[in-house]
């Protein structure tokens, strides 16, 4: 279990400085990032219209409860005219404002690298992998990125039209940190043979 608590801070600062260089430094998230035309206007548009912090999607859902079969029918009718017209909207909306980067943030961001790499190398020790050599080791956990990317980049690409140029971005952010992290995690979480004196204390 040491070695997969270190592995996990190894792990888990690699992640979080390729994070850090990848949103930062590199332009790999610079290419889907759009701007919108009158954003003043758009966001006291959604202050009037919007309720709650929450995840809103438009056009809306029509809502099941209360609706005969008939009413219900042509609600998803209307629904799927507009969807298909278009604009399609997903918003994850604060109306009281967020903070920006606070080190509060920085902080919870490291932590929680520093759990999916614990996570990673917890996994990685019960794996075949384990007793293999290093660059499978790594390879684990460069797969480890590759899961992550399909239950939800491409998840989120097929179900919600996440743009092509955002999944790709999200793909190679995720892939490239679980192998830059395996290489660091792999060389902590290892098979280390036992010595004569543990297999005999052992026996």
């Amino acid at each position: 279990m040491k070695t997969q608590l270190i592995g996990g801070l190894v792990g888990g600062v690699i992640l979080f400085v390729w994070g850090a260089l990848v949103w930062d430094v590199f332009p790999l998230h610079s290419s889907w990032m759009k701007t919108a035309a009158n954003e003043d206007s758009i966001l006291a548009a959604m202050k009037e219209s919007m309720g709650p912090r929450g995840v809103y999607l438009l056009p809306a859902m029509p809502v099941k409860s209360g609706r005969t079969p008939e009413e219900l029918k042509t609600a998803e009718k209307e629904w799927a005219r507009k969807v298909e017209a278009g604009p399609n909207v997903l918003v994850v909306y604060h109306p009281a404002g967020m903070s920006s980067m606070e080190s509060v943030q920085m902080i919870a961001g490291l932590l929680i690298s520093c759990l999916s790499a614990f996570v990673a190398s917890w996994l990685l020790a019960r794996s075949t992998a384990f007793n293999e050599g290093y660059l499978a080791r790594v390879a684990f956990c460069g797969v480890l990125g590759v899961f992550i990317s399909l239950v939800t980049h491409l998840a989120n690409f097929n179900w919600f039209g996440y743009p092509g140029d955002y999944t790709t971005a999200m793909i190679l952010d995720s892939v490239g940190g679980w192998v830059l992290a395996g290489l660091g995690i792999a060389a902590i979480v290892k098979y280390r043979q036992p010595s004569a004196g543990t297999a005999n204390a052992a026996r």
